[in-house]
């Protein structure tokens, strides 16, 4: 499930990142926010099936976020210091309700109730999300930056490269851009028809290859006559895409 934690104390974004990554491993973080503005752009643009909210942001209120973001299938955690909201969330159709300092048992106990409720609507979702997915040249990635969000259209990457927990994306005008987020969480994103993972530290654009390379093991030269290699376990997928 794709996550968002908005809360205005960095320490407690931290603390449910952590929380996430060694007891819910199936829940991943696509994004964060410190205030209402920034946290309702990363509803809009993630979509997150689940979304983790502090009430008190700054001088503003976590429902002011639900009230100005319309998504059904939003599924959501508060978690707060305050016991005052407690009917408001209800009423607000909050899944859980979580007082900080939050025990690990209680956080493992509300996620497991939101991966239950997720389970029994995804084939329905899915169904939904085949038959309204976005023609290529209207879809996009994000890149976050400490103070912008970069959006790059899907049909200008060329290539993404994976530097350690980091990846390395080159757009079609040779432009490098440096994203936080691994390899991983780009390929499941991607269009197979437009692209493909050559290597396990490299994905490619297939319209901007320009030759496959009689070396060894293989290689690609891409429009920017940067040589990729070609995994030893991947080269007949790729020889088979490439010279259909």
């Amino acid at each position: 499930m794709r996550a968002i934690v908005i809360d205005d104390d960095y320490l407690n974004i931290m603390l449910i990142e952590s929380f996430c990554k060694r007891y819910t491993p199936y829940v991943e973080i696509v994004a964060t926010a410190d205030n209402v503005p920034d946290g309702i752009e990363m509803l809009v643009i993630h979509k997150p099936h689940l979304l983790f909210l502090d009430i008190e942001i700054h001088d503003q209120s976590g429902f002011d976020i639900l009230n100005a973001v319309n998504q059904d299938e939003l599924m959501v955690i508060m978690v707060t210091a305050h016991s005052k909201y407690a009917v408001q969330a209800v009423r607000a159709r909050v899944i859980d309700y979580l007082l900080k300092p939050v025990l690990i048992s209680d956080f493992v106990a509300s996620v497991e109730k939101c991966r239950m409720a997720h389970e029994k609507k995804k084939p329905v979702i899915e169904n939904e999300t085949q038959s309204h997915t976005p023609p290529i040249e209207n879809r996009h990635i994000s890149i976050h930056h400490k103070d912008h969000i970069e959006i790059i259209p899907i049909e200008n990457v060329l290539h993404m490269e994976a530097d350690r927990s980091y990846t390395i994306i080159t757009t079609m005008d040779n432009i490098q851009h440096i994203s936080s987020k691994p390899l991983s969480g780009y390929e499941e994103k991607l269009p197979l028809d437009l692209f493909l993972r050559v290597h396990n530290s490299h994905i490619v654009n297939i319209k901007g290859i320009t030759k496959l390379l009689r070396s060894k093991n293989g290689g690609i030269l891409l429009l920017n006559n940067v040589n990729v290699p070609i995994g030893v376990n991947r080269k007949k997928e790729v020889y088979d895409r490439i010279l259909m």
